[in-house]
């Protein structure tokens, strides 16, 4: 009998993954890593892009998916993130919350091993997946727009080149695509589970842009273009689609996302995550400890806006 739901994590290392049916591991970039990781899925097995996970980052999984496996559900999280099950946000057809309470996007973890079966009980997870078309991660509330987010972290003439793709490929798209790139509200990870139909117009339509963007006259041909730039260029995809498909009717709904550090990064076993910004207008750059940060300054609040206005990564 052929799984109905399937959720892939995404995974470059060997990790700890939740033991949970719904749960399969992926190894990412197989067609380039020295050796298999045992006990996993890999994506280049039948058609593939494996080769190009260094540009395609989590997506080769996506794609691996799309094109060789059959289910009524696909889902995607990652190795450190995994979505909550445990408090789901209803969307309406405009984008607006039911019952907004003034959720957080994410939940830190330091030991995932212990707390993690909490967020994710196969029953509930079953119930939430099958009550949608899809759900993803709760959007996070940033200090500028989408669009100007992006264009302070990555090239602008990438995400510009996108849009000109998708203007002239799926013109439909279009004012969903203003209304995201204009707002506030961004989504990050390129996590979800979607019904086969949507995943599968999602997955033709995203990989179709991609590759248009890949085969471009303009694209870097020497090697020296940004790693994992179709990742980040799928997130913003992502949630012009989803603002497009909302629109049209699909029922969907935000789960806020885990977050966890006990992955086997360093000796002790705790991940490092510190990240280096720069103090606008200045050219002076700070290293944070995220997690630090993250407890002082919540994701989706005021002050964490606020702080994030002062700072370029």
């Amino acid at each position: 009998m052929e799984k109905k739901i399937s959720i892939f994590v995404a995974c470059h290392k060997p990790a700890y993954v939740l033991d949970n049916p719904l749960l399969l591991p992926v190894q990412v970039g197989a067609a380039l890593a020295g050796e298999r990781i045992p006990g996993m899925l890999y994506d280049d097995a039948g058609e593939n892009i494996s080769n190009k996970n260094p540009l395609y980052c989590e997506l080769t999984a996506q794609y691996w998916a799309w094109k060789n496996v059959d289910l009524e559900y696909y889902g995607f999280f990652h190795y450190r993130r995994y979505l909550a099950f445990d408090d789901v946000y209803p969307v309406d057809s405009k984008g607006h919350i039911d019952n907004e309470k003034n959720p957080k996007p994410y939940i830190e973890l330091d030991n995932p091993e212990g707390n993690l079966s909490a967020y994710l009980k196969v029953d509930s997870m079953q119930q939430v997946i099958e009550d949608y078309d899809m759900v993803t991660v709760l959007r996070e509330q940033i200090n500028t727009t989408v669009y100007r987010q992006y264009c302070q972290y990555h090239p602008q003439v990438a995400l510009d080149r996108i849009l000109e793709i998708l203007k002239e490929k799926y013109p439909a798209y279009q004012q969903a695509a203003e209304q995201y790139m204009d707002s506030k509200a961004i989504y990050y990870m390129n996590m979800y589970v979607m019904k086969k139909t949507l995943f599968m117009e999602y997955a033709s339509w995203l990989f179709d842009i991609l590759e248009a963007y890949e085969q471009d006259a303009d694209f870097p041909k020497d090697g020296k273009t940004e790693k994992r730039i179709m990742g980040y260029l799928a997130e913003r995809l992502f949630g012009i689609f989803y603002t497009y498909q909302r629109s049209q009717g699909a029922v969907c709904a935000e789960l806020p996302y885990l977050r966890f550090y006990n992955t086997g990064d360093n000796e002790k076993g705790a991940e490092k995550n510190i990240r280096t910004f720069r103090l606008k207008p200045t050219h002076i750059q700070l290293s944070i400890d995220m997690r630090k940060f993250n407890r002082l300054f919540p994701a989706g609040t005021r002050r964490r806006i606020w702080i994030r206005s002062i700072f370029l990564r």
